[in-house]
């Protein structure tokens, strides 16, 4: 490999303008895969970060709740049942709703998620919480999720700058005592958390009675499946109970089953492969093509089939490597561009990264691998 890529590398430099076209035909492949990739990343993402911070052995929900932007209430008092088991520890709710946003400069309304839970009690593990467990205390006050879509405002600076914001909610006038991160969502442009109190008083159509969202925690040493069964028998048919894992899975399997985004994005990096594949397979079959009878020459001097293939592989290696990095910086680039555009939480990941290497590895592979069906028919004789 060593002795073969400067021979390699030499064959694809020949012609700069061939070389170009290719190394610009995988970056632009890589590019559209890494955007792809990060956009459906984000999307699941997005979706199910209320869920990774949930701090409790058991989730109970409605039935019918089948994703969290679609949670139906049921009665506390099931919920609260449950205290009669000698392994639960603490019972708690997190109740979520949208809730009516006055842009505070034109008076434009709009609505926005709101979440109501106990800052104290730990049920959620959300940035800023805890912080300000006790100004969430007072009367229609709330945190403001600063990865809100830029529609509400200029909330975050001018919350950081004067310590507290007044504006209005479900026509009550709150003040947003600091900030929370949370996330925008492709079925919420932004979100606001407060304690159980508040949310009620934003929401004074809700029964004090009903919550969408309950909480388990159990006792250290704890069969959480077994007292799970227990308890779904005690619940049903009023609510079922899951633990925080199934919840994600549940949110992932409603995300694939109504929303197409998981489908579109996965042909999308299809797609890119496709445009990668074919790009590099049209440059090395030129080159095989142009340079056939050089090869028939080779043979003629003695080098093998196995030699020529794997010297054609090595530029494909060499074209996936000089593609994949100017094509991974660029999608770096545009994902800042879409989070700053959308408030979507797009990033790179290490993960996604390795992947997307060995792919496009595969991608230039497999084109090489095929551009050398003329070069086995190449014969010595050619050449006279």
């Amino acid at each position: 490999m060593a002795q073969g890529l400067p021979l390699a590398f030499r064959q694809l430099s020949f012609e700069k303008m061939k070389l170009l076209a290719a190394v610009g035909g995988v970056t632009v492949a890589v590019m559209l895969m890494w955007v792809q990739l990060g956009i459906l990343g984000a999307f699941n993402q997005s979706g199910t970060l209320v869920h990774k911070s949930i701090r409790a052995d058991l989730v109970v929900l409605h039935p019918h709740t089948d994703s969290i932007g679609r949670v139906q209430p049921f009665s506390s008092r099931s919920l609260y049942r449950m205290s009669g088991f000698e392994e639960v520890a603490d019972i708690g709710e997190l109740l979520v709703g949208p809730v009516e946003w006055r842009h505070p400069i034109d008076g434009t309304r709009m609505m926005i998620q709101c979440w109501g839970v106990d800052p104290d009690a730990g049920w959620v593990d959300l940035p800023g919480l805890k912080d300000h467990a006790v100004s969430l205390r007072d009367a229609d006050t709330f945190l403001f999720d600063q990865r809100s879509r830029p529609v509400f405002g200029k909330v975050t600076t001018q919350a950081q700058g004067t310590g507290g914001l007044m504006v209005e909610l479900n026509r009550r006038t709150c003040e947003a005592v600091g900030l929370t991160t949370m996330a925008a969502s492709f079925g919420q442009q932004g979100n606001i958390l407060c304690n159980r109190a508040n949310y009620l008083r934003l929401h004074g159509q809700q029964s004090a009675d009903q919550v969408q969202i309950g909480f388990i925690r159990l006792r250290p040493g704890t069969q959480i499946e077994a007292i799970k069964a227990r308890m779904a028998v005690k619940l049903a048919p009023e609510a079922i109970i899951m633990t925080p894992h199934e919840f994600i899975e549940l949110e992932l399997k409603f995300f694939k089953a109504n929303a197409p985004v998981g489908f579109i994005f996965t042909m999308g990096t299809v797609v890119g492969f496709l445009i990668g594949f074919i790009v590099v397979y049209q440059i090395l079959y030129t080159d095989v093509a142009n340079n056939l009878k050089h090869y028939a020459t080779m043979k003629a001097m003695g080098f093998t089939n196995g030699y020529l293939l794997r010297l054609v592989i090595r530029q494909g290696f060499i074209l996936s490597i000089l593609g994949y990095i100017p094509g991974s910086l660029l999608a770096i680039s545009f994902y800042k561009i879409v989070q700053w555009g959308t408030s979507i939480p797009v990033a790179p990941t290490f993960e996604r990264a390795v992947m997307l290497f060995f792919i496009t590895i595969l991608m230039c592979f497999l084109s090489s691998v095929l551009a050398t069906r003329k070069l086995r028919a190449a014969d010595p004789a050619d050449v006279f």
